[in-house]
């Protein structure tokens, strides 16, 4: 529940976090059904993400380090190796970029203390948990690429999913009370509310692992490039 002194703009990043998964979704649902129909939704949020980016330098030192390890993977197990680094590569990045997101989010609504590294300890554990579950599951395929990890013991993503679910409980218990007493910062909330159930559903339900990639291309790419759905909102005075 959004409070009603809560700004204007903690609102639309609320809306944001929404509209971005259910394209995720939406888009991972069309590459189980219809993957030529899940490449045009990612070519379409490409190219809004292209437009509307502002003129910045690309960032290709932080490709060095990923393209140089999956080189030498590559070299030593072969290419489902080398992909394997990049998956991981880029999971990992996304999953740190949603915990940065949910600080910023955080300290804009006046909330350290959902800043802290303990505090957000339960957003770093979905991904870790579908990521381990990946690696037990693998060899798999990935948009016709074969993906392979060093496979997990089966204790890993079944600890790592016990670890998961209760912190992610006692997160939501902790928001629920803010709720109840009418505090609760709705934003940042909704954000990690969405970052769980993206990390779980693309890669911690046993689910097609292209899908999931798809899933969480397009939920950066919405990021990226929001829906204007606000905007006659704000315009009202």
């Amino acid at each position: 529940m959004i409070r009603a002194h809560e700004p204007a703009t903690m609102r639309i990043v609320t809306d944001k976090s929404v509209g971005a998964i259910a394209i995720a979704l939406g888009a991972g649902a069309a590459a189980l059904a219809a993957p030529p129909a899940a490449l045009l939704i990612l070519g379409i949020l490409a190219a809004r993400a292209l437009v509307r980016a502002r003129a910045e330098r690309f960032p290709l030192a932080a490709f060095a380090g990923p393209a140089f390890a999956a080189l030498i993977a590559g070299a030593l197990t072969g290419l489902a190796g080398a992909v394997g680094v990049l998956f991981v590569w880029r999971l990992i990045a996304d999953a740190r970029w949603s915990v940065n997101e949910a600080i910023r989010l955080a300290a804009a609504a006046g909330r350290p203390n959902e800043t802290t590294a303990a505090a957000l300890a339960h957003a770093w554990l979905t991904p870790l948990y579908g990521l381990a579950l990946v690696a037990y599951t693998s060899p798999h395929m990935v948009a016709g690429l074969p993906l392979d990890l060093p496979h997990a013991p089966a204790p890993v993503p079944l600890i790592l999913g016990f670890a998961a679910a209760a912190l992610v409980c006692d997160w939501l218990l902790r928001r629920g009370a803010d709720w109840r007493l009418g505090e609760l910062a709705a934003a940042p909330a909704a954000h990690l509310l969405t970052h769980h159930v993206l990390f779980v559903i693309a890669f911690g339900s046993g689910l097609d692992v292209s899908a999931g990639l798809v899933a969480l291309i397009a939920w950066r790419l919405a990021h990226a490039a929001p829906l204007q759905l606000q905007t006659s909102f704000t315009a009202v005075p």
